[in-house]
């Protein structure tokens, strides 16, 4: 075994423990929040919380451990899902009415190891950022499980499970709110790994086998069985701070069974828009000797992997935020450059 090898099962061992799921802390976290917010929280296999989730699913175990806890897996066992599905089509039905005679619809999307405070005052400065009206704009606040630690060492174990949840995230949970949205001018701010849930929403990703595997014997879920992405006449633009994502993220759903395509994307994609940070000193470190270890986050980090996909895709535009080390979404979207991209896709500022 080589050193880097040894090097990176050390640091899984060390940083087991601590990890948790990201759960919401309140009763109702799917809700509508007046006058035009939407909260939605969904697990780690895009299941949407319903109301008193605590009571009929308990808490998660803290380990973090993905075979162990999820919303379907336990309505399963209880024979209750019939109940949880019902919940979410009903959420469904009253997002797409609510939604129903808004022009605008905004979609904030958090990356992986995120704890939810933080998460919110990222999701709250946005907010206050950009200039809505309650007649015309909704928006939406989405939560996935990204997993979480204050672990120092716990990046790279949180990273190995997050990469599929937000996959998971994107196809059932994001693209289920997608299909409830018509005609609209829809942004999609993702940070950091939210990327992975943001393009596994419009266009499914491929899946590890033993990962779709293990998903549908132990949670009961198919990774074959969400819907496609509905025609439905929006025009998405997504703004992606910090993408931890890679080359790997825009290949065919049968990459492992051989096909080495490209995705496709739906025309209703205008433009994808994402930062490049050659001094991201956490996609640095999963770009380094990591990288043949773990999902690539390449697209973030350097040209090569965006100069790559335009050649394939004519929707990509980048802005350069090298000389900032910080990986926090807190700091992107508080750098002038994050409000130099609102501009440009013709989102104005308060």
């Amino acid at each position: 075994m080589n050193l880097h090898l040894r090097y990176l099962f050390l640091v899984i061992f060390i940083s087991s423990c601590g990890i948790m799921h990201n759960v919401p802390s309140s009763q109702t976290p799917n809700s509508f929040v007046k006058p035009n917010i939407v909260n939605s929280f969904v697990d780690q296999n895009g299941n949407f919380y319903p109301d008193n989730w605590r009571k009929n699913y308990g808490n998660p175990p803290r380990n973090g451990k993905k075979d162990e806890y999820s919303l379907m897996k336990i309505a399963t066992e209880r024979g209750i899902t019939d109940k949880l599905t019902g919940f979410e089509g009903n959420k469904l039905k009253e997002l797409k009415e609510k939604v129903k005679s808004k022009k605008r619809v905004f979609i904030l999307v958090h990356g992986f190891n995120a704890a939810n405070a933080q998460v919110n005052e990222s999701y709250s400065y946005i907010q206050k950022l950009i200039k809505t009206n309650t007649q015309d704009d909704e928006i939406i606040r989405f939560y996935w499980d990204g997993l979480s630690t204050s672990n120092p060492f716990g990046g790279a174990k949180v990273w190995f499970t997050a990469t599929s949840f937000s996959q998971m995230a994107g196809e059932f949970g994001l693209r289920r709110i997608l299909n409830a949205i018509s005609n609209k001018d829809v942004y999609i701010i993702s940070h950091s790994r939210g990327a992975s849930v943001v393009l596994s929403a419009l266009s499914t990703p491929p899946f590890n086998e033993k990962f779709a595997q293990e998903t549908k014997e132990i949670h009961n879920v198919d990774v074959d069985g969400s819907k496609t992405l509905l025609e439905n006449g929006n025009r998405i633009t997504c703004i992606m701070l910090a993408p931890a994502v890679g080359l790997v993220d825009f290949k065919s759903k049968d990459l492992h069974n051989g096909d080495d395509s490209f995705r496709s994307f739906s025309p209703q994609v205008k433009k994808i828009h994402i930062t490049i940070n050659n001094t991201d000193n956490t996609l640095k470190k999963f770009v380094g000797f990591l990288s043949d270890k773990l999902n690539p986050t390449d697209l973030g980090y350097r040209d090569n992997v965006y100069n790559e996909l335009i050649k394939h895709y004519d929707f990509f535009e980048k802005t350069d935020f090298s000389g900032m080390k910080s990986h926090e979404f807190n700091r992107y979207i508080r750098n002038s450059k994050f409000k130099t991209m609102l501009k440009e896709n013709s989102i104005s500022l308060k």
